[in-house]
């Protein structure tokens, strides 16, 4: 899966990331992805909308599994690189 950063400047593959986590920054909760480089992929007002957010992303993730074959090989591949979920500006 393709998650598109918020700005629209970076696209960020889903399978290389080792963890996404919520951060208070300047008044605001920032959603960042660590994985060989940490990338700051959106930022939202509230930490409820950073949550919901959150859940969006993993929504789509298991949506993009779900929709695939019963061939488990299948599933995994089209999760991972047919998926794709932008960061909303708010």
């Amino acid at each position: 899966m393709i998650i598109v950063s918020q700005d629209k400047v970076a696209n960020i593959n889903y399978g290389n990331i080792e963890a996404i986590y919520l951060l208070e920054k300047n008044g605001k909760i920032e959603i960042n992805v660590r994985g060989k480089y940490d990338y700051t992929i959106g930022k939202y007002e509230t930490e409820e909308r950073a949550k919901e957010i959150l859940k969006e992303i993993t929504n789509t993730f298991s949506a993009a599994a779900l929709n695939g074959t019963h061939d488990e090989i299948d599933l995994i591949l089209k999760a991972k690189f047919m998926a794709r979920y932008e960061m909303p500006k708010e």
